[in-house]
Parts: C-alpha cells; sequence; structure tokens
C-alpha cells in the first residue's frame, strides 16, 4: 500500500457536515439535539447546495441558520466546511491566501462557539462541534506545512469525538471521524516514519465499522462516510466496489458535478478510457445547460478543465494524438480557480509537439510552464524536457498518461 500523508491522518478529525439528514434525531444526554430542529431546513439546504458546488447558495441558507441561533456551533461548524469545501473542491493543492485565513478563523469561531455550549447548555454537542473544529485547525496546519502543530490539533479534535461517543453513542455522526482516523493510523506507509515518534496506531477494520455506522445511520455525515469509503476503495484499488459506491452517490445527488467528476474519476482508474471520453462529454453538455430554477445555479464549469484534462489524457491512452491535443487546449483555456491544470495542460501539449516533430512549438509550451504554478513537479519536468525532447513510453506495452490525482500525496510528502 502506498504512504498516506499526515495532512489526510490529521483531516481524519474533522467531522465532515455536508450530506444527507437521516429523519431519526440523535438525543444528547440532555435531551438536545445536536440538529437544532428550527436549523434542520437551512442546514439541509445548505448541505445539498454545497454538494452542487453552489458555493452562494450554501452561504445564505448557512448564514440564515447563525442568524437564527448564533448560539449553536452546528451552524458556524457548517460555514467552516462550506469554505474549506470552497478552497479544495478542485484540488487539495489549491492555495488561496484569503480563503486559507478566513478557513483558520472561521476554525476559531467555531471552537468558541462548541467551547461556550459544552460548559453552558450540553457536552455531547460542544464535543461534536469543538472536536470538528480542532480537526480542521490541524488541516489549516497542514496546508502551512506545520506538521507538529498539525498533529496535536487533530489528536486533541479526536478525544473530543471519543468523548462525544462516551456521553452518547446515538450521536452517530460521530462515527465517521473516528473511522477516518482509525483507517489513516492504520495504513501508514513507511515515509511517515515520524509519526512513529507519536505511536499512532489503527485498525482497519475497525475503521470500516465505524464509517459504514456512519454511512448508514448518521445524520448529516452519511454521504461523506461514502464518499471517504470511495476514496479508500481507489486508494486500495477496489476500483469496481469504487464504482459502486459512486452510482450510489451519484443516485442520492444526480445534480452534483462534484460527484459527476468522481464517476469520471474511477472510470478514467479502471482505464475504460471510451467511457470516460462519454462521460466527459456529458459533463460538457450539462455545463452549458441552463440551471432549472432560479434557486439553483449551474456549476459544471466550475471542473471542467479537470474533465477536459482527463479526456485528453483518455485520448492519449487510446492514441488519437490529435484528438487529445483538442482537450488539452481547452483544459489550458478554460477559466478555474485551481490553476493547476493550465499547467499541466501546457506541458502535455508541449510533449505532443516533440511527438509530432515540432519542437520549436513544444519549448514554447515547456517554457510556459516555468511561469505558470508549479504543480505535481511541473516545473522540473518541463527542465527536463527542454534539455530532452519528450518521447512516449511504454508501461507493459501500453502507453498510459496518468492522472496526476493519482500523485497528489507525494506533494502532501515532500
Amino acid at each position: 500500500m502506498r504512504s498516506i500523508p499526515i495532512g489526510r491522518l490529521v483531516l481524519a478529525a474533522v467531522l465532515a457536515a455536508s450530506l444527507l439528514p437521516a429523519p431519526a434525531r440523535a438525543q444528547s444526554t440532555d435531551g438536545e439535539d445536536p440538529f437544532p430542529p428550527e436549523l434542520e431546513a437551512d442546514l439541509s439546504a445548505g448541505a445539498t447546495a454545497l454538494y452542487r458546488l453552489d458555493f452562494d447558495h450554501a452561504e445564505e441558507h448557512i448564514a440564515e441558520a447563525v442568524r437564527k441561533r448564533p448560539d449553536h456551533p452546528s451552524a458556524h461548524f457548517f460555514r467552516l466546511i462550506l469554505i474549506w469545501y470552497r478552497l479544495t473542491y478542485d484540488s487539495l493543492l489549491n492555495r488561496d491566501q484569503a480563503l486559507e485565513r478566513e478557513f483558520g478563523e472561521q476554525a476559531e469561531r467555531t471552537a468558541r462557539a462548541a467551547e461556550n455550549y459544552s460548559l453552558n447548555r450540553d457536552k455531547a454537542i460542544g464535543y461534536l462541534y469543538w472536536g470538528g473544529a480542532l480537526g480542521a485547525t490541524g488541516w489549516y496546519y497542514v496546508m502551512k506545512r506545520q506538521w507538529v502543530r498539525a498533529y496535536f490539533s487533530g489528536k486533541k479534535g479526536l478525544a473530543y469525538v471519543k468523548k462525544v461517543l462516551r456521553l452518547n453513542p446515538r450521536i452517530y455522526d460521530a462515527h465517521l471521524g473516528m473511522g477516518m482516523y482509525q483507517y489513516y493510523a492504520a495504513t501508514l506507509g513507511p515515509a511517515l516514519k515520524v509519526l512513529s515518534y507519536f505511536f499512532i496506531r489503527g485498525d482497519r477494520e475497525e475503521a470500516f465499522l465505524h464509517l459504514r455506522l456512519a454511512e448508514s445511520r448518521g445524520r448529516y455525515v452519511r454521504a461523506e462516510a461514502a464518499y471517504f469509503l470511495w476514496n479508500a476503495a481507489m486508494d486500495e484499488g477496489r476500483l469496481a466496489e469504487a464504482e459502486e459506491q459512486v452510482k450510489a452517490l451519484l443516485r442520492a445527488y444526480p445534480g452534483s458535478p462534484f460527484m459527476a467528476w468522481c464517476e469520471i474519476q474511477t472510470l478514467f482508474y479502471q482505464k475504460r478510457w471510451q467511457e470516460v471520453l462519454r462521460k466527459a462529454e456529458e459533463f460538457a453538455v450539462k455545463a452549458g445547460e441552463v440551471a432549472p430554477s432560479a434557486d439553483m445555479r449551474n456549476t459544471y464549469s466550475l471542473l471542467l478543465a479537470k474533465v477536459f484534462y482527463h479526456a485528453g489524457a483518455a485520448q492519449f491512452n487510446l492514441g488519437r494524438i490529435d484528438l487529445a491535443k483538442g482537450y488539452f487546449e481547452k483544459a489550458v483555456d478554460q477559466p478555474a480557480e485551481f490553476s493547476g491544470w493550465r499547467t499541466m495542460g501546457q506541458l502535455r501539449l508541449g510533449e505532443i509537439h516533440d511527438l509530432e516533430n515540432r519542437r520549436d512549438q513544444a519549448l514554447k509550451r515547456y517554457r510556459a510552464v516555468l511561469d505558470l504554478t508549479d504543480i505535481w513537479d511541473s516545473r522540473k519536468t518541463a527542465r527536463q524536457r527542454i534539455k530532452t525532447p519528450y518521447q512516449k513510453t511504454l508501461n507493459g506495452g501500453e502507453a498510459v498518461m496518468l492522472s496526476p490525482l493519482q500523485l497528489w500525496n507525494k506533494d502532501l510528502e515532500d
């Protein structure tokens, strides 16, 4: 198994808060509901908008929840997760200093609200959101590569999650954080020997018990648990299982570009290039459609650069160099908050020009890469290509261009 970066371990202490509401209410020992009835409509609508990547409408609903109950940590935590999704929806390697600052400030705001709630109203509810806020603070430190701070924030957050389950085992949402932490602690690779000093241990089978409990009985973390199980299946190469998991997510969120992208990524990992292309074209068509109502935004275009890039890679892997070039050009031209797809598109176009024996054009592309965001060793690769023209390499007799997403762990570990 490949190594897991500390970033994902610390993130495991975050209690993600967007997903399918379940009808049964989980009461704390004091009789309080961790998700107050008066906030139900806004939190549910905000979560649904979040998975559609409709951040503006999600913000409106969550702001209304904060207005109704400024003392309750749930709405503050939902806003924290909203900021996290805005920052990372296209790539965990995205960098936006303003959003990162806002993320850190909101984590502190959520922690204060949760601490006050645990002291004055309900311990289990307070610890639920306090643990999540501390885990989120850990992720903020991960983005700043402050590993020791990240670890201790995540560890403290996990301790609060454990307290929630001791106080009230019926708050099933807390099982998500437990499962995520147990999974990554159990699957740490040799590249992270520094963590052995912290005596991190985990149990993979226990992790899946927690995750499946969160998926089946959680209130607001069902889809997040399902998404994590999909991601774990992808990491472990259980691609048929990953496909079933993502199909279930698509049934739950048929209008979500995020889930549609997950399906494309699954097909890409399975090397089903023709189906990648078919789904990519469907995705592009949806990006051009008018939103079905004034209460919804069409947000498919937010992920279009990533989709075009992978369609280009699929065409390349089918040996259709001209068609691949067209998709990579679209990836370069498509506006995107995360500029990494533009960088990688330029790099791939340079390689295609080399295959076409158009060395002058290839050099222009490689030099352009040097002026763009350095992502997935793009500048190092471009410098190598400037020195030596690209030649298609064969892997087991098959030319394969992998997704850079399969390499994102490496960037966080370096």
